[in-house]
């Protein structure tokens, strides 16, 4: 393996419309989203799929589905997102961080 192959970066994913979190009754059902990276330029959708229990101040759960390099064609990501602090967090390592405190 060629030692100075470039590691993509990670990319943090936020909703186009900013957005602290989203609750069971406060939340929509597509959202926009884009990159810290580059936010002003769209880069696919998030797709309310659920909610992290039925009570008002629980999370909306979400898929992340994010363009491919041709506009065309989509990538959805693995896992299940949150919003928390306006970014999307993986829900599973949220939930494991949420019964540590």
């Amino acid at each position: 393996m060629d030692k100075h192959q470039l590691v993509p970066m990670q990319q943090i994913y936020v909703p186009v419309i900013a957005t602290v979190s989203a609750t069971l009754r406060h939340s929509l059902r597509k959202l926009e989203i884009t990159t810290t990276h580059m936010p002003e330029q769209i880069c696919g959708i998030a797709q309310r799929i659920g909610y992290t229990g039925n009570q008002r101040q629980d999370l909306a759960i979400y898929r992340l589905k994010v363009k491919g390099k041709r506009s065309f064609s989509s990538i959805t990501l693995p896992g299940f997102y949150i919003i928390e602090n306006g970014v999307f967090v993986d829900y599973e390592q949220w939930q494991r961080n949420t019964e540590d405190k």
